[in-house]
């Protein structure tokens, strides 16, 4: 009914023809404002300009041709009947009333596909540029308006030159040409307008607010299919309708105009399906794959066919288009019929739908021309949207009342949990401690996969309880907000540890582990035990996604705050992962597999800790690019506006502020209960202890506590200076802190542990962490014991007199072992000597009684009952060595020849007994298994630091399998004080042992590194 009443207002009653090529309008009261249309019969001139400059002299010779406007001229062109290409001029000659001066308009909508208008000899607009032939020829086709005002005579003589050669289908006049008064053309020309941009406009709105719900919303497809449809509809009015609105509003050109429209249509008719695809029967849904591949390759015809090619597969499209808007109709009337009231709002849009392709086709069909019509599409789209909005509050509606259901039920759940948790520990430590006992108790009769399974039993169980923690933890800080234990201390501190203990996770990995927190970054306040949890699960979740480049833990300050950075170069994160990464029993996923190891609390509980103490937790991630998670902590200087309300009492942080003060002073004052280098005692009979930790107070405790001991005790305050006092002299005990900068307590052991057994140098680590795992990681790199912090006097007095006490023990065997194997001497080398004075008392006394001297001095200097560990000047190890060449050079006279090399190294001190066994070891199996013997070579070089010693010969040499199996073979009693024992005295004393190069055939050569001392 609106139609209709639009079809009127804007459609004239008195609608007269043109006959012959002329129009009387001389009856016609044009100041009415009404428009007409100048249809029927108009002059044509194929082939032939009757205005252009190129034939000036030609105008109106050729007798013309009446043809129907609109209409098309293909049947007139030659070559060739019925083609559309070419050129030609119209004509129409109209008569008005010469007493109405007024101007006159003309809307010319569509010339295919270039025209130029002139009126009474006059050129007043051009689309494109018509040609007589395709190069001189640019086609444009979009509707234009000219004004003009009759001659005095009351006539208007109107000629249109028009071409094409590049529209296959109908070509000239096609659409009808409103004439009338200028104020009535640009009134309607306006209205059209307007319409056509509010329809756009609509479709853009429904396109943009769908494309907005579909990102922020629960991604449904529909709303981008729903976006898609509006975006497409929205081009197709603004490029396909009579004003061809974008055309005037971006420089588009004839031939991508046109390929737009035809994506457009490909753009409705598959987002039409998609937004409906619920409401399709499945036998229809089952062929929308098929549907999308059509839709693809019509697209991709669309966007590389020159427009002569795609005018002629058009039916196609509109083919493809029509019928998705049957199925489309049909869907939707089947769906409204099922319950009118309930699908009223369908209803509504299926009408106003089917109205507005019924009009257009009639529309089409009878060729009636009125001012565009919106609003049934408008009412349409306005309708549907409607139905998703009843869909939403129903959806609404219904999730909050799920929601509060769920509530109870995530109450329930929670409550069953903790009970469960509790509940699991019990019995689950005691199959970790049965199967533990089992496996050491047993594991020499049981069978070697018998004693992995048993690992693998104890490793799973570990990780259980790992879980049952998180659980415990989870449930704690749901509950309520703990008190947090605040205290000052150093980032790079905790962080190593922290480290250490996850560096397991990196074994079968590309994975670093880098440190990049600054040496003096500031202290904070904060819970110490519950930082190092949160960067443990950090850290633990980093390594669990990177299989290859790094992990890294970085720190900077900004706003007055300790910004603490975990970056990996592991999957990454999208953004919906992003967005629930902190949920709590949410995992990420690594593919399409959802990765294991926990119940995803690590992170939920790292937030809460970080926001109980008054931070943020934030991460930023992309898939492929790795993640960054940031958390803040309060800086010591800004610590007096902690706490917040609700996550720790102010006395607590005030207490924390003083003592932190306090130490700061202390420190910077130099106050150390032991300086570093220093010791209480020189005594060899007590036991000697060297202490380690960063943190000065500690130090101080720890000799407060053992001061009443007769202990010799140095402290140092980092892990490579322990590393450097360990070679001063011999320890009984190292006391050392897990968490500590650059080197952690456990990376400290770990190295210990490369050149001292657990007998050798027992190790006490202390924690203020007491959790089993960290516990477990302490034994596993070598620890003797562990005590947690703060430590009870009691305890850790026990514990080490218990530990030094094992080492005297270990010292006095070692002493009687040294004492024993100084003593040794070798039978045959005795009975050749004593054999070679025999021999020298009959030829050479003199010599003979300078060989019993050399005997005498070298048998003095073996049977010397010293330490074998302790430092000798270089002299007394050379001087034995001499007498031993001496002898050997009297036996064997001039097969053997000795090389010496040595520089000035009078305050070089070495381990007694180190050079002349590799000098025996060199003339018995060396040289002297050749007939002709050879040289022995001894050098000592001074390289500043440290000086080189080595022994080389000429000797026979040996394969590299031998003497590396020298070197293990430790139930070799006849090794004696050779090679194995030397190698494992200096690797004691200096951390590296023998250096061995031999060939077979070609000789030895036996070099180790002597440190040069201090100061």
């Amino acid at each position: 009914m609106f139609r209709i009443i639009w079809i009127t207002a804007f459609q004239s009653s008195d609608q007269p023809y043109a006959s012959n090529g002329q129009l009387d309008l001389r009856a016609w009261n044009a100041v009415d404002h009404r428009t007409i249309s100048l249809d029927g019969e108009w002059e044509f001139y194929p082939h032939t300009w009757l205005m252009g400059s190129e034939h000036p002299g030609a105008r109106y010779e050729q007798k013309p041709a009446f043809l129907q406007v609109p209409g098309n001229w293909n049947k007139l062109m030659k070559p060739g009947k019925g083609s559309p290409y070419g050129y030609g001029s119209y004509r129409l000659r109209i008569s008005v009333n010469p007493e109405q001066r007024i101007n006159y308009s003309l809307r010319i909508p569509s010339v295919r596909s270039s025209s130029s208008l002139y009126v009474n000899g006059r050129l007043l607009y051009a689309s494109g540029k018509p040609g007589d032939s395709k190069e001189k020829y640019v086609p444009l086709n979009l509707p234009y308006t000219s004004t003009f005002t009759a001659d005095d005579s009351g006539n208007i003589d109107i000629v249109i030159e028009a071409a094409n050669y590049e529209d296959p289908r109908e070509s000239g006049i096609v659409r009808s040409i409103k004439f009338g008064t200028e104020k009535a053309i640009t009134r309607e020309a306006q209205l059209s307008i307007a319409m056509q941009q509010l329809a756009a406009v609509v479709f853009l709105m429904h396109a943009g607010y769908a494309f907005i719900l579909y990102i922020v919303g629960n991604r449904d497809k529909r709303l981008l299919y729903f976006s898609l449809l509006g975006a497409s509809a929205m081009m197709m009015q603004l490029l396909g309708s009579d004003e061809k609105l974008l055309s005037f509003w971006l420089p588009i050109n004839y031939e991508w105009g046109f390929k737009l429209v035809h994506l457009s249509m490909i753009g409705i008719a598959y987002s039409l399906l998609q937004c409906i695809k619920h409401q399709l029967p499945k036998l229809i849904r089952r062929a929308f794959p098929w549907f999308a591949v059509i839709c693809a390759v019509a697209g991709l015809f669309a966007a590389l066919l020159p427009v002569r090619y795609l005018v002629g597969v058009q039916p196609a499209y509109g083919l493809l288009m029509g019928a998705s808007i049957l199925i489309t109709i049909v869907s939707m009337l089947r769906t409204s019929i099922k319950g009118i009231q309930e699908n009223a709002w369908l209803l509504l849009s299926l009408i106003a739908f089917t109205s507005n392709f019924a009009w257009w086709a009639y529309f089409l069909a009878s060729g009636i021309k009125v001012v565009y019509y919106p609003f049934d599409l408008i009412v349409s789209m306005a309708c549907f949207v409607a139905v998703w909005f009843r869909e939403y509050f129903q959806v609404h509606s219904e999730t909050k009342r799920l929601a509060s259901k769920l509530q109870k039920a995530d109450k329930l759940k929670d409550e069953f949990l903790a009970n469960t948790s509790h509940e699991l520990r019990n019995p689950l430590h005691s199959i970790l401690n049965i199967s533990q006992a089992v496996l050491e108790r047993e594991q020499k009769s049981l069978h070697e996969s018998s004693i992995k399974d048993l690992g693998i039993v104890l490793t799973v169980g570990r990780r259980m309880s790992l879980m049952l923690n998180d659980l415990l933890d989870a449930m704690s800080l749901k509950e309520g907000n703990p008190h947090l234990q605040l205290r000052h201390f150093s980032l790079q501190t905790i962080v190593t540890g922290v480290m250490d203990m996850l560096r397991f996770m990196t074994e079968g990995k590309a994975v670093q582990l880098v440190n990049r927190i600054p040496e003096h970054f500031p202290l904070v306040v904060a819970d110490e035990n519950r930082v190092i949890q949160i960067l443990f699960n950090l850290i633990h979740n980093a390594l669990k996604f990177t299989d290859e480049g790094e992990v890294s833990i970085a720190g900077y300050v900004k706003d007055g705050l300790a910004h603490i950075v975990v970056a990996d170069t592991g999957i990454g994160m999208d953004k919906e992962t992003i967005r629930r990464v902190f949920e709590p029993y949410e995992q990420a996923e690594a593919g399409k597999t959802m990765v294991e190891g926990g119940f995803g609390l690590g992170l939920s509980i790292s937030k809460k800790l970080v926001e109980l103490h008054g931070g943020t937790l934030r991460v930023e991630s992309a898939p492929g690019e790795g993640s960054e998670f940031v958390f803040t902590l309060q800086l010591v200087e800004e610590a007096a506006s902690f706490p917040q309300e609700g996550t720790v009492t102010g006395q607590l942080a005030a207490k924390a502020i003083e003592e932190s003060a306090a130490a700061q002073a202390d420190y910077k004052a130099g106050i150390e209960p032991i300086s570093e280098g220093d010791s209480l005692s020189l005594s060899a009979e007590r036991p000697r202890i060297l202490i380690v930790d960063d943190d000065p107070v500690n130090l101080k405790v720890l000799e407060s506590l053992l001061s009443l001991e007769q202990y010799d005790i140095m402290t140092v305050t980092s892990g490579k200076k322990a590393l450097e006092t360990l070679d001063l002299k011999e320890w009984d005990l190292l006391i050392s802190d897990v968490m500590m900068p650059q080197m952690s307590g456990y990376e400290l052991t770990r190295k210990i542990r490369q050149r001292f057994t657990v007998t050798e140098l027992p190790i006490l680590l202390l924690t203020a962490r007491s959790q089993p795992e960290d516990i477990e990681n302490g034994f596993l790199v070598g620890a003797n014991d562990y005590v947690t912090k703060p430590v009870d006097a009691l305890e850790i007095r026990s514990r080490v007199k218990a530990l030094t006490g094992v080492k005297q023990s270990v010292n006095e065997l070692l002493r009687m072992e040294a004492a024993w194997l100084q003593a040794q001497i070798q039978p045959h080398f005795l009975f050749n000597t004593l054999s070679a004075v025999a021999a020298l008392s009959e030829v050479d006394l003199d010599q003979m009684r300078h060989l019993l001297d050399v005997f005498g001095d070298f048998l003095r200097d073996k049977f010397k009952l010293q330490n074998k560990d302790e430092l000798a000047p270089i002299e007394e190890e050379l001087s034995i060595v001499r007498s031993y060449l001496y002898i050997e050079q009297v036996r064997f006279d001039d097969r053997l020849k000795v090389v010496w090399e040595i520089d000035e190294c009078k305050e070089l001190k070495i381990p007694l007994l180190t050079i002349q066994p590799l000098v025996e070891n060199a003339v018995r199996h060396g040289v002297m298994k050749r007939s002709r013997g050879g040289t022995i070579a001894i050098r000592i070089s001074d390289h500043g630091a440290y000086a080189e010693i080595t022994v080389e010969d000429d000797g026979v040499g040996m394969e590299e399998a031998v003497w590396r199996r020298l070197l293990q073979n430790r139930s070799d009693s006849r090794s004696g004080v050779g090679l194995l024992n030397t190698d494992l005295r200096l690797k004691r004393r200096y951390g590296k042992g023998l250096q061995i190069r031999s060939e077979p055939g070609q000789g030895t050569s036996i070099s180790f590194i002597v440190n040069k001392p201090v100061g």
